[in-house]
C-alpha cells in the first residue's frame, strides 16, 4: 500500500486540503527535508523546530495585556501530533517504531504530495 501513487487529479485535490493550512506545508516539507539528509523525525523534533506566526501578548507593568505583536514562536507537542495524525490519515506519512520512540516518514504519496506543492509554489513565484 504504501508504493501506490495519486492520479494528477487526485494529488491536486489532496495539495488543496493540506495547503488550506500552513502548519501542514510546514511539518510535510520539514519531514521531507529530514529524510533527504537521513535523519529520522519524532514528534519532539517537529515542535522544537518548526515556527509559526502567532498573536502573543504584550503586557504593561500590573500584569494587564495592552496590546497583541504578530511573532515566530514554536508550534506546541500537542498541535504537532494532531497535524501528524492528520496526515497519517491523508496516508501522507506513516511511522517507525523503536522502542521507546515513534519516527516518522513520508509514504510515496507523501512525497508527491510535498513535490506537487513545491512544484505549484515555484510556479507562482
Amino acid at each position: 500500500m504504501d508504493n501506490i501513487i495519486f492520479t494528477e487529479e487526485q494529488c491536486s485535490i489532496f495539495a488543496k486540503i493540506i495547503e488550506q493550512d500552513v502548519l501542514n506545508v510546514k511539518i510535510l516539507f520539514y519531514i521531507a527535508q529530514c529524510e533527504q539528509n537521513k535523519v529520522k523525525v519524532p514528534i519532539k523534533a517537529l515542535s522544537e523546530n518548526i515556527q509559526i506566526p502567532r498573536p502573543v501578548g504584550k503586557k504593561d507593568g500590573r500584569g494587564n495585556i495592552k496590546s497583541f505583536v504578530v511573532e515566530e514562536v514554536y508550534i506546541d507537542r500537542k498541535r504537532a501530533e494532531r497535524v501528524v495524525d492528520r496526515l497519517a490519515y491523508a496516508s501522507l506519512i506513516t511511522f517507525e517504531l523503536q522502542k521507546p520512540h515513534k519516527y516518522i516518514r513520508l509514504t510515496s504519496r507523501g512525497v508527491q504530495i510535498a513535490i506537487y506543492i513545491q512544484k505549484k509554489t515555484q510556479a507562482k513565484n
